[in-house]
């Protein structure tokens, strides 16, 4: 395994988490209609709509922005509580883009999500896919792929049933990975081994991975079995532990190795 697979998701963070941090005002187009409607507190932009606010734009077919006003009757300005995008959405971010069929940002509560077909993040250098959706909580700093959840760089490949990316602030108040979890089904595919197991956490302070549930590593024919695996990448040393399930159901304790000369 290498470090770079199990930093895939650092730099994948929907774009509207930032919004809500941003003082810049926010710019609406379309090449159909923008229709306000005052009584229900709603801005809608149809056909190729475009939302736009610093650096970061969302793409749909038609976008909903529901917003409260200001004090003095309105006359503080405008506040927008929601933006929800249908169809064929693209959120674009410093160079990173999430795709989907719909999705929408609580800017209240910091949390976004994109459902449908077609569901990626892409960056310049890594690819996230799921089949159920893509979500970013701002409040936990947490990002989640759900449904046989795929993250690929290069020849480096995880996948599992969700995939979990933790951030916190750095000293100067950018956000970093603190910690990455594969739940359930996870194989993780490199070009010399697939590491396959129920539940992996990578600690980015510790530079550790664990692996745990029915754990496997296979090289070629060759292959190493136990309950939990640990990768250190700092030293490069793997390590496998015991405590299995003999043939007639006990625990025996031991790990298991079966290497296959070339």
């Amino acid at each position: 395994m290498k470090k770079a697979l199990f930093c895939l998701l650092a730099l994948l963070v929907l774009a509207p988490s930032a919004w809500a941090q941003q003082k810049q005002p926010l710019e609406v187009t379309a090449d159909g209609t923008l229709e306000w409607h005052r009584d229900a507190k709603l801005y809608i932009a149809r056909k190729n709509a475009v939302a736009k606010q610093g650096t970061s734009e969302i793409h749909a077919d038609t976008l909903t922005a529901s917003y409260s006003e200001g004090a003095k009757n309105g006359a503080g300005g405008i506040n927008i509580s929601r933006i929800d995008a249908e169809g064929g959405v693209r959120v674009l971010s410093d160079g990173s883009t999430a795709t989907g069929d719909k999705g929408y940002y609580d800017v209240k509560t910091g949390y976004s999500e994109l459902t449908g077909g077609d569901l990626m993040l892409k960056t310049p250098t890594d690819t996230v896919t799921a089949r159920d959706k893509l979500t970013y909580d701002a409040k936990k700093s947490e990002m989640n792929a759900y449904g046989q959840a795929k993250a690929v760089r290069g020849d480096d490949v995880i996948t599992a049933d969700r995939l979990i990316g933790r951030f916190e602030k750095d000293a100067t108040g950018n956000s970093k990975m603190k910690e990455l979890e594969a739940v359930g089904n996870v194989v993780i595919t490199t070009p010399t081994e697939v590491l396959q197991g129920e539940r992996g956490v990578y600690n980015a302070k510790t530079n550790i991975a664990n692996i745990t549930g029915n754990v496997r590593i296979d090289r070629g024919e060759s292959f190493i079995t136990g309950t939990r695996g640990e990768v250190d990448l700092n030293t490069n040393i793997s390590k496998m532990y015991g405590g299995g399930t003999a043939p007639d159901g006990t625990s025996d304790g031991r790990v298991r190795g079966v290497f296959y000369p070339e």
